[in-house]
């Protein structure tokens, strides 16, 4: 499995490299030349043969505000609204940097070796998740293998496509969370009659590794937030069966110390470090003298650069926006159907209420189209595609799909457009972003 995941991981990158190698130098953006007119020493360190030809093409779109945080001298923002590109992320680039080296071009590559690396981890975390997740008996095991390899394979085709051979912050949401998944299944019992139980040995596995990992995937994403409603399933579920002891020990504990760290980083820390001089969201405290205001900062600057809120991203000229979307907003809806309705499975109940959440919080507050980009870190719909695949798999039944299975066809069609399309078009620094 590992050296046939490991193949394909590189031929599947080496053709989007590629394409990035063959994408025009011009971009249509001027941001990147800007930034490197700031940011390097010489005009022939930004002219040279690959830097030219490769390495320029991958500081597109936010990558050139990830870039700056990487390389700030001191190690913050150097603006307020860069402030909303993760922290977190920009921190662990330049644990990995040597001496601090500040060289635009060696943080690059070693951001874009990173970013490849967790990529490629969490695709062997989601195999072990999966296998997990769908062999609850030793009858289960041969499918659960199988659709573990394919929701492998799956991962790398993402429609994230061309942001993932930058270096974009998603991938460490996507391991983080794989990893919180996968010790939270660990650690659950798989219910009988309803008895939905977290044996107390399990206490540092759940409590402690996953809700780490479900803080950090939120602190570097905020849209991971949504891991939440894990530790608000289990609470309801251990309340509803009297294991109150558990109930507190287990979900409460764990969604009490993530949600403290949330409120530390949104709330607290902002408050501390531009109020009250900022004004405008500083002085919407929701107490007097309280740093609790009624925006955080992230949402402020979301709101106030890029416009988002509350359908404020309905309008007719996004309509194409749209139109981009659908694909993933129909796969990740058809998903939760699927795995509630057509095919319910118990363990995968908060799952499928974080992936609707997700596709209603996008298409209500959200530039709609980022869901190409971030519905990544939640692995429904991929199992949705794998699980029709291997159940799928004779040439007959393939030659003439039906409901569901024409759905997963046109699906993996349009990625087989989208993937190339879009690598390209962030290449060369071109909508849609």
């Amino acid at each position: 499995m590992l050296v046939g995941l490991t193949l394909y991981f590189v031929l599947f990158r080496s053709l989007q490299y590629l394409l990035v190698f063959l994408t025009p130098v011009r971009q249509f953006d001027t941001s990147t030349s800007l930034l490197l007119n700031e940011l390097c020493s010489s005009p022939n360190e930004i002219n040279s043969y690959w830097n030219k030809y490769f390495w320029n093409k991958l500081l597109s779109w936010d990558a050139v505000f990830f870039i700056k945080n990487m390389t700030s001298k001191d190690g913050k923002p150097q603006f307020e609204h860069e402030y909303a590109f993760s922290q977190l992320w920009a921190s662990l680039i330049r644990l990995f940097v040597k001496n601090n080296n500040e060289n635009i071009y060696h943080v690059l590559k070693v951001a874009v070796v990173m970013e490849n690396v967790l990529f490629y981890s969490s695709a062997i975390v989601l195999y072990f998740l999966t296998k997990r997740t769908f062999s609850q008996n030793r009858k289960q095991s041969r499918f659960a293998r199988s659709i573990a390899r394919k929701t492998s394979l799956l991962f790398f085709l993402t429609s994230a496509a061309g942001f993932l051979t930058s270096i974009y912050s998603e991938p460490l949401s996507f391991f983080l969370a794989f990893v919180g998944i996968w010790c939270r299944e660990c650690t659950i019992s798989i219910p009988v009659s309803g008895q939905f139980d977290c044996p107390w040995r399990n206490w540092f596995s759940y409590s402690i590794i996953s809700m780490t990992c479900f803080t950090l995937a939120s602190l570097n994403r905020s849209n991971c937030i949504l891991l939440g409603l894990y530790f608000v399933f289990d609470l309801i579920e251990l309340t509803k069966n009297k294991k109150f002891v558990k109930a507190i020990c287990f979900p409460l504990l764990s969604g009490l110390l993530m949600f403290s760290a949330l409120i530390y980083q949104q709330y607290y820390l902002p408050y501390k470090t531009f109020c009250p001089q900022r004004g405008e969201w500083c002085t919407s405290q929701l107490l007097p003298r309280l740093f609790i205001t009624k925006t955080t900062l992230y949402s402020y600057i979301q709101g106030h650069y890029w416009g988002v809120g509350f359908l404020r991203y309905w309008t007719l000229n996004n309509i194409p926006n749209f139109l981009l979307a659908i694909p993933n907003i129909i796969i990740l809806t058809y998903s939760s159907i699927y795995f509630s309705k057509i095919y319910p499975s118990y363990n995968l109940k908060p799952l499928v209420w974080i992936t609707r959440s997700l596709v209603v919080m996008v298409c209500l507050f959200a530039h709609v189209q980022i869901l190409n980009r971030i519905a990544s870190f939640l692995p429904l719909h991929l199992w949705y595609l794998a699980d029709r695949l291997v159940k799928t798999s004779g040439p007959e039944q393939m030659e003439n799909p039906k409901g569901d299975d024409k759905i997963v066809k046109f699906y993996i069609y349009w990625l087989a457009f989208w993937i190339p399309l879009q690598t390209v078009l962030f290449a060369a620094f071109l909508p849609p972003a």
